[in-house]
């Protein structure tokens, strides 16, 4: 099985410790993953109107500009079966 996760949050240690989990998580069950990383809603917005590839989203909800409430709202408008 192949996952690719996308990771939006602007704190690098909380990035760096979701990142960590994940891996050790894909690791035990032997999952192929890829994840991608994103410091602001804007960035992964950027990115998703490119590549709307991505199987999970995992995000912060408290973030500078725009929060997570308010992207997930954006990013149901056109995927409503993305699990975040």
């Amino acid at each position: 099985m192949n996952l690719k996760i996308a990771i939006c949050d602007d704190s690098e240690p909380d990035i760096g410790f979701l990142s960590d989990l994940l891996s050790r998580w894909a690791s035990a069950r032997e999952i192929t993953l890829q994840t991608e990383s994103f410091s602001s809603a804007e960035a992964f917005l950027f990115r998703y109107a490119e590549d709307k590839t991505y199987d999970i989203l995992l995000l912060d909800i408290e973030m500078e500009n725009m929060d997570g409430v308010t992207m997930a709202r954006q990013i149901r408008k056109e995927n409503d079966a993305m699990p975040i």
